[in-house]
């Protein structure tokens, strides 16, 4: 038998975003990061918990939203493969405005690899 996923499995709930400046720059400081060409990955031991920047250089609000909007699709369907104690700040890089979804999701899984928080 299937051992299929609800939807439930692949919420992105508030609990499980970093939202403040101060919490982002702890793990800047504190974190260790893991570097690709189209993103870079800060990674901090504690609950499971993501935030993720693009920044204003990236484009327009509507393109910055899409690149975010991907990311997170890609975290939630991914994240019963992470380690349950991480913080993780996912920073898009100029070359991901033209990726697809398939892309983001290779991006994401080559550095939690290189991270070490894969389970």
């Amino acid at each position: 038998m299937h051992n299929l996923k609800t939807d439930s499995d692949f919420s992105f709930k508030k609990e499980n975003r970093i939202k403040s400046k101060n919490a982002f720059q702890i793990v800047y400081k504190t974190g260790r990061s893991v570097v690709d060409s189209m993103s870079v990955m800060y990674v901090l031991a504690n609950d499971i918990k993501i935030g993720f920047a693009v920044g204003k250089k990236m484009g327009n609000a509507v393109v910055r939203n899409r690149v975010k909007r991907l990311m997170r699709e890609v975290f939630r369907h991914r994240r019963s493969e992470l380690k349950d104690s991480i913080h993780i700040i996912w920073v898009a890089r100029k070359k991901l405005i033209a990726a697809d979804i398939y892309t983001y999701d290779r991006i994401f899984m080559r550095l939690a690899k290189r991270a070490g928080i894969l389970k």
